[in-house]
């Protein structure tokens, strides 16, 4: 019965492959139901590093060679710009030719390696590499340490059979604190132990997902805004009746519509040139110009499709915030593309500031009420008011996480000339005990860990040490804003320069999101976008 499911599996994978050899992904039929079948496919079909063998086998607890880990290894860092390939260099390994497969792999690593001060003879020493040997968990953790360079956590290595005079100490410490390595049930490393090739496909895996997360231009970039319905489409903003008489009514309408169509690469055919507006943005300057009631529309597409100089833009775009301080008719989504094209240019505070407020006593959304808060934060930082910006997002702060109260705009609050302490930790309930000016070492001289795991976190000023009992906090009714708004208030910190007080609470909004429904959905997407925040703030 075994050989009759081996073979039927081995047809099957045929004609699938033989089917679709455009969609074909590498399937291993000794892989199923493994503890590493997700990464090896993965390692095999998403990162392409890794190849089975000619009878569709895996072999996963077969050991892996040095040549073989290093190509993986160094086919991950290409993919992630971590590591040139080079074809030429110093290499005194006399079984190290370019006859041999893994060559051009195993001399772009030797290159990459002198950048960090040392070779693959300080890993592998001799006149041999000995490329079909197989690897070491303790060569591996050399490799590696070669690239991940930072961790999240500084928890003291508690390996057993990892002493401090370890050669990689530092290395393995540091991976182990990554999630790189992971350590035995028996808490021991086994450094000299050969990795099977199932083992370092789950380490490339996590190797990769450092990489991404350790690229710093991909995190804090910009604020983002909760979707609201309709804001994807352009607007008439206002209610139109399609059958007006009105002769400036149609006009408009007509207008619009006509960039609108030519925005969307229609092509006007001159049979169909009665049905549009060749001369669009000169209706519109006509409207203008003429006192047209509806000047929010009109120069919101002057901006949008004129040429116009960016002084002009911003008198049409103050025009417009006047516009909405006089009008009740403007929906939701209307405003959102209003706020999102006039915050680029330079308009009056006081009436960028008023024109929020009007919307923001009109809505009925939450969604909107968290972009008016983030506009509101943009603002600020556009035109550098950073007296202003701390004010407001400490005065959020305080409200420790409860989202009515942040959605709750105070539009008359000024700004805090006398400074602000970011590190007053006087309000919150943090997921880690916080402990100003001082090192684990000293902190342990007169105290001992909460609980035998629990994390450590070190920044330059403070130490971090996780609670027993995570502090709970109900969201069920607000878990895409929260996470919206977790993430824009470190933007904001970080744009301030307050990291620490960024990272604490970084650490903290992703122990609450951890508890959320849309984190159960979609673990993956958290867990990168918080590691990479963490690892910005932190180095």
């Amino acid at each position: 019965m075994k050989k009759f499911n081996k073979l039927l599996l081995f047809i099957t994978i045929f004609i699938v492959l033989s089917i679709q050899p455009a969609r074909a992904r590498t399937v291993y039929y000794d892989t199923f139901n493994h503890w590493a079948e997700q990464d090896i496919n993965f390692a095999s079909n998403n990162l392409k590093v890794f190849r089975g063998y000619g009878d569709f086998t895996f072999r996963p607890e077969n050991n892996i060679t040095r040549a073989e880990f290093i190509t993986s290894l160094a086919r991950t860092a290409y993919r992630q710009k971590q590591m040139k390939e080079v074809y030429t260099g110093d290499m005194s390994y006399n079984d190290m030719t370019l006859e041999h497969w893994s060559y051009t792999f195993i001399l772009s690593m030797n290159e990459h390696l002198k950048a960090n001060k040392f070779t693959l003879k300080d890993i592998f020493p001799g006149n041999n590499f000995n490329p079909d040997k197989a690897i070491t968990r303790e060569e591996v953790a050399a490799l590696v340490g070669a690239f991940c360079k930072s961790s999240i956590y500084d928890n003291p290595l508690t390996l057993k059979d990892v002493p401090t005079s370890n050669k990689y100490y530092d290395e393995i410490s540091r991976l182990h604190n990554a999630g790189i390595i992971v350590g035995y049930e028996d808490n021991t490393f086994r450094g000299a132990t050969n990795i099977t090739r199932a083992e370092a496909a789950a380490m490339i895996r996590r190797i990769y997902t450092d990489f991404k997360t350790s690229d710093e231009s991909q995190y804090l970039t910009k604020l983002l805004f909760m979707p609201i319905k309709g804001e994807n489409i352009y607007s008439y903003f206002g209610n139109y009746n399609f059958n007006t008489e009105n002769g400036n009514d149609r006009k408009f309408i007509k207008a619009k519509d006509t960039l609108e169509y030519v925005s969307f690469g229609g092509y006007i055919f001159p049979e169909d040139a009665h049905l549009y507006d060749l001369n669009a943005v000169n209706t519109l300057e006509e409207l203008r110009s003429a006192g047209y009631y509806n000047v929010a529309g009109t120069n919101y597409y002057l901006i949008v499709f004129g040429s116009h100089s960016d002084e002009e833009k911003s008198n049409l775009a103050n025009e417009i915030l006047r516009d909405i301080l006089r009008r009740n008719d403007l929906r939701d989504a209307e405003m959102m593309q209003i706020f999102t094209l006039v915050s680029q240019y330079t308009v009056d505070e006081d009436l960028y500031m008023d024109a929020l407020g009007k919307w923001n006593s009109r809505t009925g959304s939450d969604n909107a009420k968290a972009n008016i808060l983030f506009f509101r934060y943009a603002y600020y930082i556009k035109n550098n008011k950073k007296e202003m910006l701390r004010t407001l997002i400490f005065d959020d702060l305080k409200k420790e996480n409860n989202i009515l109260a942040l959605l709750d705009i105070n539009f008359g609050i000024t700004a805090n000339e006398r400074g602000i302490d970011f590190r007053n930790y006087s309000f919150g309930n943090y997921s880690f005990s916080l402990y100003k000016d001082t090192t684990l070492y000293r902190f342990l001289i007169n105290n001992t860990l909460p609980f035998s795991k629990a994390k450590i976190v070190q920044l330059s000023n403070l130490l971090m040490v996780e609670k027993m009992n995570k502090p709970t906090v109900n969201m069920s009714n607000f878990e895409s804003i929260f996470s919206q708004y977790s993430v824009n208030r470190l933007y904001v910190l970080n744009f301030l320069g307050e990291k620490e007080r960024a990272f604490v609470e970084a650490m903290n909004d992703y122990d609450i999101i951890k508890n959320f429904e849309i984190y159960k959905n979609n673990p993956k997407l958290y867990d990168e976008t918080y590691t990479g925040i963490l690892k910005k703030l932190k180095n």
